[in-house]
């Protein structure tokens, strides 16, 4: 076990900002990298920062990123010694592990035999039970053993993917009745996505923490804990805030969790980083899972430690000791990250795949941003919708913060929608200031006043940013002024902003200053600067940074993290006016469109079917997440003009009922 392992060169099996981010400690170790990639990831970021670069073969994710032979045959063909998993995909998977050491190559992660004792949660609650760690109340076995045991252990209920991880696979049954379809439903998106359809029960608890115990460990039986983050802020059972240290955390409870985390890994042999993680509620824990490969999460605890966790996971391949001791560890002030997605919080956080027409990283001492998007790019169905995590450190939990806070607020994303505006508001929330953390914050911001929603004064600052744009018209219709009727006695700019038709008066002065008449009242607009991206607006001595992008006579912004699209009305045609303004049920009929990209993967009705409202009328499934479109009212099918198996566009027209019999 003491022979060192010389790692001259990398495969990264994985894309996006962790392939960037494995590279970057590559790069600094003196390592090789090799990056691989499918046709639609041919521009992104991991493909340039690599030494070298594969593509894959195939379209799907079957036959590219999991698919294991092709990763080592690649891997051998360019002279790798080694691959790292990164996190996703394979990373997880006992028997590309294997598959990996058997070619003769190392794999950077722990053996095949620790990510199969921790893969299956089902017997990794039942390994942490056995050494005294403890458990939630749960069951496994049949869809019948499983409703006897749910009628013991009692409603509400979390149903788990045995194979799970990253909030996949994750539902909650609130009674019998819901059971049985929350079984299916879970076990169908397991299937999916693990390909291991096994699913478990767990007694659902509310108002609960997630910490988990950072761990690293070699192969000459050293085993320390990096110490904890605090993973509560989660939105689909997915984190979208993460901190160390935690707040508030009782220095009892943390030895107890740091030292059952490093019992669990020293009892399976455990080699490289991993993470334990808990539920805590009160002064009581239980665990939850162990992921055997690096997290998402790492860099808060990179950045509280001073350890690159990525460099440790390299050096324990190769088979050396961990290169500190646990006594030489230290927590250095406080550090928080969070994750940008493109994705719709007003629609309970639907991914909004599509193209990004402009993305700018902020920067700034303390400041850490992890992405693999360049100034533009595609956000593909077929992944995760993740697009960057925005880490700050600081000597305090305040400082830390505010200034993640300022720096959301210059982090610019248009094209598609993102969560930017809902993490500020999560982090400016009373709760989050306080550190009074649970995994149902989220839920309760998104439903309560802390959701953001465009505003009367929003909306003339966006209509003012319109006319001061000067948007670019391709259709040759000219200047902005004259599509608004600026030579109107009372110049009225007739808007659409975010789809809702906007009707505001104003005064024109001069180009660069404007005012809004509005109920007798005066509001001035000044503009300060502008340039092709960017433009600052006094508004009555309130200046406002605003990013923008004009597209065929569209403008897309971004204020204080909230995108918006504005529009002259007058430019639409009937058809789309139509359907701005139309009823929900058009001369007796209603049509259901796809609130997003997505593949139909279940269609419970037919033609001439009656349903009620709340009905699950068909599936989508969209960045491996289903999404159930359901019936608003009492109605009967009269056209179905999708199958399973399609792939739809956001908007695209799915089936539409009737209140009368077909």
């Amino acid at each position: 076990m003491s022979r060192i392992r010389q790692i001259d060169k990398v495969l990264v099996a994985n894309r996006g900002e962790i392939a960037v981010r494995i590279f970057r400690t590559l790069h600094q170790m003196g390592i090789s990298s090799v990056a691989v990639y499918t046709v639609a990831d041919a521009l992104s970021l991991h493909v340039s920062e690599a030494d070298e670069r594969y593509r894959l073969k195939g379209d799907s994710l079957a036959d590219t990123y999991l698919n294991s032979k092709q990763l080592i045959d690649i891997a051998l063909e360019s002279g790798a010694t080694a691959i790292h998993p990164g996190y996703g995909f394979l990373s997880e998977n006992p028997e590309f592990a294997r598959a990996v050491s058997d070619a003769g190559l190392i794999f950077i992660g722990p053996k095949d035999d620790a990510i199969k004792a921790m893969g299956n949660k089902i017997v990794a609650r039942q390994l942490a039970a056995d050494l005294g760690i403890p458990v939630i109340a749960g069951a496994s076995g049949s869809a019948g053993s499983i409703t006897r045991a749910a009628e013991q252990i009692g409603y509400p209920l979390m149903v788990k993917a045995a194979a799970g991880g990253g909030g996949k696979g994750m539902l909650i049954a609130r009674s019998a009745k819901e059971l049985k379809e929350v079984l299916e439903s879970a076990s169908r998106e397991a299937r999916n996505y693990f390909g291991n359809g096994d699913v478990y029960i767990e007694k659902y608890l509310d108002q609960i923490r997630h910490i988990e115990i950072q761990v690293l460990a070699d192969n000459h039986g050293n085993v320390i804990s990096l110490f904890e983050r605090e993973c509560s802020l989660q939105r689909r059972n997915q984190k979208i805030v993460e901190e160390a240290p935690a707040p508030g955390l009782s220095e009892k409870t943390r030895e107890q969790m740091t030292e059952s985390a490093c019992r669990l890994a020293r009892h399976i042999s455990y080699s490289g980083a991993g993470t334990v993680e808990f539920l805590v509620s009160g002064r009581m824990f239980y665990f939850l899972e162990m992921n055997t490969r690096i997290q998402v999460e790492h860099p808060v605890t990179e950045m509280i430690t001073g350890v690159d966790i990525v460099r440790e996971q390299i050096n324990i391949a190769m088979n050396r000791q961990i290169s500190f001791s646990q006594e030489d560890i230290k927590v250095s002030g406080h550090a928080i990250e969070a994750r940008i997605y493109a994705e719709d919080p007003e629609k309970d956080f639907l991914p909004s795949p599509g193209r990004v027409l402009l993305h700018k990283k902020p920067e700034g001492k303390g400041l850490r941003v992890e992405t693999a998007m360049d100034v533009k790019g595609e956000i593909n169905s077929l992944y995760d919708p993740m697009v960057s995590k925005v880490i700050y450190h600081a000597n305090n939990r305040e400082t830390a913060r505010k200034k993640l806070v300022i720096h959301l607020k210059d982090y610019v994303l248009l094209g598609v929608r993102s969560n930017i505006a809902f993490l500020i508001n999560a982090l400016n929330s009373r709760q989050f200031t306080n550190g009074k953390l649970t995994t149902k914050l989220a839920e309760e911001l998104q439903s309560g006043s802390s959701s953001p929603r465009i505003s009367t004064s929003e909306k003339n600052l966006l209509s003012m940013a319109f006319l001061f744009s000067k948007p670019s018209d391709d259709a040759g219709n000219g200047s902005t002024w004259q599509r608004i009727g600026y030579w109107r006695l009372q110049p009225e700019a007739s808007l659409l902003i975010n789809g809702e038709a906007v009707g505001k008066k104003f005064i024109y002065h001069n180009q660069r200053h404007m005012s809004i008449i509005e109920r007798n009242t005066r509001t001035t607009y000044q503009l300060l600067y502008r340039d092709v991206n960017t433009m600052r607006i006094d508004a009555e001595g309130h200046i406002h940074t605003l990013y923008y992008m004009p597209v065929n006579g569209k403008v897309y912004f971004q204020h204080e993290g909230l995108t918006s699209t504005v529009s002259p009305a007058r430019h639409l045609g009937r058809e789309t006016l139509r359907e701005i303004n139309k009823n929900p049920e058009l001369e007796g009929e209603s049509i259901i469109r796809a609130p997003m990209h997505g593949t139909v993967i279940e269609i419970n009705i037919g033609q001439g079917d009656r349903v009620n409202k709340g009905d699950v009328l068909m599936i989508l499934e969209s960045m491996k997440m289903e999404n159930k479109i359901c019936a608003t009212a009492k109605a009967f099918v009269k056209d179905v003009v999708v199958k399973q198996g399609d792939m739809v566009e956001d908007n695209s027209v799915l089936l539409s009922l009737s209140d009368k019999p077909v």
